[in-house]
């Protein structure tokens, strides 16, 4: 992103650079110009009438008034008001008719705006170390909230798998205590048949005693001999 932003900024002023070149020679080229038309022996007069040679002679090769209205209508207005007014009067307007302002102001006003454009470029680079700053923080902290999360899904994991480990365990108690309780309903079910055998048994040995007593009651006594020694 800085690098992004810094080519896109080192290409405006490249581009200023070039528009302030440009116009600071084209202005020398034309004052060079102007200063050659009063020396016959110049070079500047000599290519400026070949030039109007060419032009006559493209002129009378359309014979047709269409097609050189056409190409008059190409003509930027401001280069045949400049041509005009130095044919007719042999004058030539340094201003620029469309918002009046010559060569030289053109250029300082570049220069201007150049240095204005390294004033905003210092600016925004500071703005822009800023933002890389930012990010990286930004970055960094949302670094440490992955690895929080993380470590955070896999407490959650151990705990998920620890519940589900007690929810085993409780489910064995539980089929335990289930057989347990039927083992003891078994038990009492079975109980009063125990009790009532006891009961019985007892009754019977009970019964069987009471008749050998009868039965002992019932035999003759035998005579008892008294023996006196004298």
């Amino acid at each position: 992103m800085e690098t992004e932003a810094s080519h896109m900024l080192e290409a405006a002023l490249e581009q200023m650079d070039d528009i302030i070149a440009g116009s600071r020679a084209a202005a020398m080229e034309f004052s060079s110009s102007m200063l050659d038309l009063g020396s016959p022996v110049s070079a500047g007069p000599l290519q400026v009438v070949q030039l109007a040679e060419d032009l006559k002679l493209a002129l009378e090769l359309r014979p047709d008034r269409d097609d050189r209205e056409t190409l008059r209508a190409q003509l930027p207005t401001e280069t045949a008001q400049v041509l005009m007014d130095w044919l007719q009067s042999g004058a030539v307007n340094l201003c620029s008719p469309a918002n009046n302002e010559t060569y030289q102001e053109r250029l300082l006003r570049l220069e201007g705006d150049k240095e204005s454009l390294v004033l905003q470029v210092s600016v925004l680079t500071d703005q822009v170390e800023a933002q890389g700053e930012k990010i990286r923080d930004l970055e960094s902290s949302l670094e440490e909230h992955r690895q929080k999360l993380a470590s955070t899904e896999e407490m959650l994991q151990q705990e998920l798998m620890s519940r589900t480990s007690l929810e085993t365990q409780k489910l064995d108690l539980m089929d335990e205590v289930s057989y347990l309780k039927l083992k003891l309903v078994s038990m009492e079910e079975k109980q009063p048949d125990a009790q009532q055998q006891q009961d019985a048994a007892a009754a019977a040995a009970a019964a069987d005693t009471k008749q050998n007593k009868a039965e002992v009651g019932k035999a003759p006594k035998k005579k008892q001999v008294s023996v006196f020694l004298c």
